[in-house]
This record gives C-alpha cells, structure tokens and sequence, in this order.
C-alpha cells in the first residue's frame, strides 16, 4: 500500500480515494505516479498487489467511511480476476468508477485476440465503466482523458456542487415528486430535505416556511416558492417562456433525440429555429440512466447527458428553445403554419417538426392511479432510486427502457422485479440489456405476469399480481413501481390538420394516402400530409424506437425542410397552398 489512508485535503476533509490495483509493481507504480501528479490533493491515490488485498483496502476505507472514487483493476491479478474485483468494488462503494487495465499485444498495436471476450463480456454486462491498455509512455493522450470522465461523472454524483435550489416536504408526496422530477430532467441543480430531518427542520424555521403548504422551493436569493408549477420554476429560474418573435423558419415541437437533432441541423444549415417543449430537454431518453449502444460512447452515457449536450450544441448554433407551452392547435396562415397554445399565445412557421414523442400508457387500475407520484411511477426511476434503497421494487415492461430501469434501481434497491407480459425478454429488449440483466444478482425476472391491482394509504404498500397462463393471482409488498409499458403519442389535437393512423402515430412519406395529399409532387421523406409540416422519431408510423435511430430521423428531416422551403421560394401557391392543385 502506499498513502496513509488518514491523508487531509487542504481544506481538512477527507479527500476520496483512487485506487490501483496490479500485480506488477512497475506498472502500478507508474500508473498511481501519474495519477498523483494529476488528482492530489483533491483524490488519494492508494495501490494494492493483489485482489486480496484490494478487498482487504476497499473494506477498510468503507469501514472509516471514506469515499472510493475509482478502482483501476488489472484484468488478470496473482490471485483473482479484476473484472470480479471491480464488480465488488462498485458493491462496496456505490457508484466507484471501474477502470480495466489490460496489455496490448507484442507489437503494442491492438487487443491481444485472447483478452478480446473478457473484455467485451465484462463491457456487454455493466461490470466495468471504462477500460485502457497499459504500457502507455503519454499519460496526456490516454491515462488522465479516461480517469477525468469517470471523475467527472462520479462528482456530479457523489459531491456537493451549487445549488440553485432547496426542496423541503415529504419524499413519497405527489406534488414533492413532481417538483424534484421536473428539476432533476431539466438538469438543474438542488438538495431535497425531508421535513422532518435535521436539515427539513432548521430549513423551515430559518425561512419561516408554511408547513401546510409544502413543497416549499428555496432558491438561492432565500426566494421561497411553495408548491410551484412547472412555469413557476421556469420564470425562477430565467427560462424563456415566451418565443421572441412570432414567425420562424422551422418550428419543431419536442426536445427528444429527434427535435433536439432537428434543432441542431436547423440551425446549422442558417434556418430561423425555434424549439418549444412542454416540460423537459431529452424526452424519454432523458430519463434512461445509462445508453450503452450509442455510437461513439462505448462506455455508455446517460440519456440526460446526451441530451443536454445536444441542446447546448443547438443553443451554441443559434436555436431558440421556449418550455412550459403546450401546443393545442395546428393551422394555416397563407403559406405558413399557425401553432396555437393552451394558453391562447401562438406562434408561426414555414416549416415544422412534429417531434412530440410518445408516452407510457397508464396501468389503468383505480387503486393504483390515486398512488401516482406516492409508490406508482410511469416512465425511469429517476429522482426516486435512492428513496427505495434497502426496498422491494417492480418494474413493469418488457423493453430498454424497462431493463435500463431496473439496472439503476438495482444499486439501491435491496431487490428488482421485471415484471413482463410476454414468454421472453429477448422480444422487446436488445441483446445486451438482457444480459445485463440476467446477470444482476438482485433483478428477477417474472415472464408472462402483469399487474392488475394495488393497495396503500398515502403511500404504495403492496401490488396484486397474475399469472398470464394461470390465472392465479398473488399479493406482495412493494415499496414502488415503476410502469414502463407500451408506449402511445398524444396527438389527438393534430387530426384532422393531418393523418394518424388508427393509433395516434403520424404518416409520413409514401405512408400518406394519396387522397389525402393535396399537391402534384409526392410528399418529401418525413413529410406529413400536410405540406411543409413533417414528423421525426416515436410519434411517426413506422420509426424504430432507438435514440439513435430518432437522432437520425429529425437530422434527416431537416433535409426535406429545405427542399419544401426551396419550392415555397420557386412558387408559394404549388409549393403549400392545397387550393392550387
């Protein structure tokens, strides 16, 4: 070992620890030389020589209640496997880093063929976060760029940064879960304080808070908000609400991977872009804790992560984004297209992207619906994993997002069950997320079982459950469900402005019923049927539900906006107006 494990940071606390962990002490000590140059004194850097006696260091830091950051594992150890050693690790210290270290071949060019399955095994699984090859002269180049991103995701995690705002109320209320679920998906910043801990307390007499009036929302001026809307908290926080002018080139509705590409591409290419969201950046890929099969993170990143990257590059392009208006009404003015708000605002455009996403259905079972927000939650666990540690939890669906679900709540739950309609979770779940979860200790599976009721007072207390090929039913306790099943859009404002299929999905291109298209030209890719108005991602027949995919769609569709912006240009009256065919 080297470092005492007491070390201080300057300010006094204890810093976390960067682990090390080899049998060849050259590389190690190289490895922990440059992570010492770099990290300290912010982290500790600690070594072990051996599997046994990392186990021996992880125990003993958990017992002095030391915080782990990162575990850097060789993968082949004098006595064990390092990808079983980071498994424990994360065990151990919830949310440490795992870094594998691995030799390249003899010509230091590539994977040796041997290593190649263990680490794809121990990648395709979710047991490591990161991997690199050791022997490496520059630590610049490939070292500190690696250790920085797992450090970063850990502190965002695991430190305290600044927070725009302090919520104090009852964990398992309804309007408490909105307020932190709607903060926590936009990315903003904030502590919650139960309000009867030490910290909900002192808040409340130090604010003078009106305990029958919580949540109570205290923003960092001392500004408190009690029971705050969605545009409460947009105006607190200096969102925009209202568009800044009332005629855009595009107007695209929706901040899912589909919109958030179609704003990107928009801008981009010189297009007057307006985004207008409802509620939150990311749709439901905003919500998913970890995308593993996204190019060019073979990591994996979170679906907020992602998101808001992609808002910032929007933002940074010159796109407008609006939040809080949903959008009732669709029609026409001359050659544009009239967007009508709840509110009786609008805003208009010469072209728009339809990008609304779809939601998850509803259980549909009275018992359950009055325990929403308080135990019955539809859509990823989100805000709510650490509040079901050492719980009994369901989740309910049979696809990724289901399966992501029950990997994040996997790490605070005592035990997960997926529960699926279906015979296999193979129908609806890529490959990969399966065996992650088959290999997940604490997730069960229960095939062909469905919910069909529940109990609680002011809280979920237990579900009712039945077998599909039976009949038989049986009750259990459950701390929390979450309900990600067969998703539905909601566009029933849109008919008849354009066509939907049976089920409220948009048509799109050679999909439009040719009694329904009113022009001579065929309608472009994406392009619903109404001229200059187009559909990306979920909410369009057809799409594939992947991020990647949706991602995909609203980038391309953007193309198809240009060539009907061009035809409005040649000839406004062929290009959009119906009555000239």
């Amino acid at each position: 070992m080297t470092g005492p494990v007491d070390g201080a940071a300057p300010d006094g606390s204890q810093p976390p620890v960067l682990l090390v962990v080899g049998g060849d002490p050259r590389d190690v000590a190289m490895t922990a030389a440059a992570l010492e140059h770099r990290f300290a004194p912010d982290y500790r850097v600690l070594t072990a020589d051996s599997a046994g006696g990392a186990r021996a260091e992880l125990g003993r830091l958990s017992r002095a209640g030391r915080q782990v950051a990162l575990v850097a594992a060789d993968l082949h150890l004098p006595d064990g496997d390092g990808v079983v050693l980071l498994q424990e690790a994360a065990d151990l210290h919830r949310g440490a880093a795992r870094l594998l270290l691995f030799d390249v071949d003899e010509h230091h060019t590539r994977i040796p063929f041997g290593e190649l399955p263990a680490l794809q095994r121990a990648s395709a699984l979710g047991r490591i976060d990161a991997w690199m090859v050791k022997g490496w002269v520059n630590p610049e180049e490939w070292l500190y760029p690696r250790v920085q991103e797992a450090l970063s995701t850990w502190s965002r995690a695991h430190r305290p940064s600044h927070v725009v705002y302090r919520i104090v109320g009852d964990e398992w209320d309804p309007r408490c879960h909105d307020v932190r679920d709607g903060l926590t998906v936009n990315g903003v910043p904030f502590l919650f304080h139960p309000q009867d801990s030490d910290a909900g307390r002192r808040l409340v007499q130090d604010h003078a808070l009106d305990v029958e009036r919580l949540p109570a929302v205290i923003r960092h001026d001392g500004t408190v908000l009690y029971r705050p809307s969605m545009v409460e908290l947009a105006v607190s926080h200096g969102i925009r609400i209202q568009p800044s002018t009332s005629v855009y080139d595009l107007v695209v509705l929706g901040a899912g991977p589909a919109g958030l590409a179609a704003a990107v591409y928009g801008a981009s290419e010189g297009l007057r872009t307006l985004l207008l969201e409802e509620r939150a950046i990311g749709g439901q890929a905003g919500t998913s804790s970890m995308i593993r099969n996204y190019l060019g993170f073979p990591g994996g990143i979170g679906g907020g992560e992602l998101a808001h990257r992609a808002w910032q590059q929007a933002t940074l392009l010159g796109a407008e984004f609006v939040f809080t208006h949903q959008v009732t009404a669709l029609s026409a003015d001359g050659d544009r297209h009239v967007l009508g708000f709840r509110d009786g605002g609008s805003v208009a455009a010469r072209a728009v992207v339809l990008a609304t996403g779809v939601r998850y259905r509803r259980l549909g079972i009275p018992d359950l619906d009055r325990l929403t927000g308080a135990g019955v939650f539809y859509g990823a666990a989100g805000v709510m994993a650490p509040a079901v540690a050492g719980e009994e939890v369901y989740v309910v669906g049979g696809a990724n997002s289901a399966g992501q679900a029950a990997l994040h709540l996997a790490q605070y739950a005592a035990r997960v069950t997926l529960l699926v309609r279906g015979d296999s979770l193979d129908a609806g779940m890529s490959h990969y997320l399966v065996r992650q979860v088959e290999a997940t200790p604490n997730v069960r599976v229960r095939l062909r079982t469905q919910v069909v009721g529940g109990r609680g007072g002011s809280r979920l207390e237990g579900l009712t459950l039945q077998d599909r090929g039976t009949g038989r039913t049986e009750e259990v306790g459950a701390a929390a469900v979450f309900v990600l099943i067969g998703a539905e859009p909601r566009t029933g404002w849109l008919a008849p402005a354009v066509r939907l299929d049976e089920h409220g999905f948009v048509l799109t291109g050679r999909d439009v019923p040719s009694c329904d298209w009113p022009l001579v030209r065929d309608p472009y890719p994406f392009e619903t049927s109404r001229p200059g108005v187009f559909a990306a991602g979920d909410v369009r027949y057809g799409s594939v539900k992947r991020v990647a995919g949706a991602v995909g769609e609203g980038s391309v569709t953007v193309g198809s906006v240009h060539r009907h912006l061009a035809d409005l240009a040649a000839d406004p009256e062929q290009a959009g107006d119906p009555a000239a065919v």
